[in-house]
């Protein structure tokens, strides 16, 4: 959940262990720049004092570059991969499982805007791929290995190790 989480998140990017291929995928692919933030602002939030000033600003630039809503407060595990960096949504309370991808338009969090975050968004497990426009919402668990299709909108948990696609979104595989 911090900047040490980010070398994972390069190479899993690039699918690439060499310097080189990393450092030209770094200064070039705007989606990485958006990691780099999320995972820089996770690490300065724990500083005593001024972490929540910093937090705060980077969030905002986050907002601002890359038109997407991701709290600081989430729990993001490592090799986490965004596909394209615009209009994506992860709220205060979503936790996510390690070598996840998601696409743009992606929403995860509150079904019921009505509740606080605490306690009622998802918790995605581990090499799950969330698609364009996919919308997760709710306290609901999603398994490792899932596939959720474009514009799928999950109101329940997903099993391991299958694919979940249609409004709202039904178990295909």
């Amino acid at each position: 959940m911090s900047i040490k989480y980010f070398k994972k998140d390069l190479q899993k990017a690039c699918s690439s262990d060499k310097f080189l291929v990393q450092v030209k995928w770094f200064v070039f692919n705007h989606t990485l720049h958006l990691v780099f933030l999320l995972r820089l602002g996770q690490s300065l939030i724990k500083l005593p004092l001024v972490g929540r000033l910093f937090a705060f600003i980077i969030e905002y630039i986050i907002r601002i570059l890359f038109a997407s809503d991701i709290s600081l407060q989430s729990e993001i595990d490592k090799g986490f991969v965004i596909a394209h960096g615009h209009d994506i949504v992860i709220g205060a309370d979503v936790v996510i499982g390690e070598n996840c991808k998601i696409f743009n338009g992606v929403t995860l969090g509150n079904k019921d805007v009505t509740q606080t975050s605490k306690g009622s968004q998802p918790v995605i497990g581990a090499n799950v791929v969330i698609s364009t426009g996919a919308k997760v919402l709710g306290h609901i668990i999603v398994g490792d290995n899932v596939i959720i299709g474009a514009n799928a909108v999950v109101l329940k948990s997903c099993e391991d190790n299958s694919t979940y696609v249609g409004i709202p979104a039904e178990k295909v595989r």
